[in-house]
């Protein structure tokens, strides 16, 4: 069986009920789940989540507002807007409250730096149409340096006040947070944004979430290679996203893309959680041949180092102990 987990990502539309989603998954073999940011109470309700063995959730979940209406409102943890920041925080709040009863992490999105997006949307339409070695490809990529660079302090400052709150709510509940590299380069974090967040002395609650794709896209697009932040991150790693990419296109099962999986692997600490994170246009046979993949690669035999079996109770929620540095 395999002791790498799967995200309801490869559910959410492919199936007509969570329950459906965990009757399949279990099919495949996995036994370890992780609830994404798609899975809002009317997809929980009827379902008896401690009977699987949920090890991560992505917030916002339950995700009763939507990713896309907390970006539309700026409901985010970066607003440097106190009302809409606070939003933000009670998101990751209701989250860091489900994985508190599972005895499960909270992957953490850190927000965004509140530029002019369609500056970014110009570049990777410049990536798409194979134009990344043109002056104007150049130029733009400039534009949106200078414009990130010249904003991020704000939104900086307005993570770190949420992360202090968000760390001593965790904190006595004992659930960990990972904050996740993004997608995008105008949101946050870049690597030496994370160094900064870390660096909040709540070194037992707040962690490391690295997303593979995510990483690889930025490598694409020319902003920072997918190995800096495993080299150095690796020891704060609280888990991994697992999928691959091809170009700018992400969530592929693993061994569809271009992702070096040797790489990956060679900096993935013992214990950390790994999760497939698949979406659902991704067949039974193509999330079959990815595990297979990684199986030969060494992630099935040495990752998540939580040998619970399906239907074994969550392991009670400990406070971690806050030291400030």
């Amino acid at each position: 069986m395999w002791d790498v987990a799967l995200s309801t990502m490869w559910g959410v539309g492919r199936f007509e009920s969570l329950a459906d989603f965990f009757t399949a998954a279990q099919a495949l073999g996995f036994t370890l789940f992780e609830l994404n940011h798609q899975v809002n109470s009317a997809m929980l309700n009827g379902v008896n989540l401690k009977s699987y063995r949920i090890v991560s959730v992505h917030e916002p979940c339950p995700a009763d507002i939507s990713t896309s209406s907390l970006s539309a409102r700026n409901w985010l943890v970066s607003s440097p807007d106190e009302d809409e920041r606070r939003q933000g925080v009670l998101s990751v709040r209701r989250s860091i409250d489900l994985a508190c009863e599972l005895g499960a992490p909270v992957v953490v999105h850190p927000g965004r730096v509140d530029l002019d997006p369609m500056l970014e949307t110009t570049l990777r339409d410049l990536y798409k149409a194979d134009r990344s070695d043109s002056l104007q490809y150049a130029e733009t990529k400039e534009r949106l340096v200078a414009a990130r660079s010249a904003r991020a302090e704000i939104n900086l400052q307005a993570v770190r006040r949420s992360l202090v709150e968000l760390a001593e709510y965790a904190g006595r509940l004992g659930v960990r947070l990972g904050l996740e590299n993004r997608y995008y380069y105008y949101e946050i974090p870049l690597p030496d944004e994370l160094d900064y967040l870390l660096d909040l002395g709540y070194d037992e609650v707040v962690g490391y979430w690295h997303d593979v794709g995510h990483a690889q896209v930025l490598e694409h697009l020319g902003f920072c290679p997918h190995e800096e932040w495993l080299r150095r991150f690796a020891g704060r790693m609280v888990g991994v996203h697992l999928h691959d990419i091809v170009g700018l296109r992400d969530h592929l099962a693993p061994g569809a893309g271009q992702v070096d999986w040797d790489m990956v692997a060679r900096y993935l600490p013992a214990g950390v959680v790994c999760t497939c994170e698949c979406q659902s246009y991704n067949s039974s046979q193509e999330l079959a041949t990815g595990l297979g993949l990684l199986a030969k690669k060494g992630y099935v035999s040495k990752r998540c180092g939580i040998s619970i079996t399906r239907n074994s109770p969550a392991p009670p929620a400990r406070p971690w102990p806050i030291r400030r540095r």
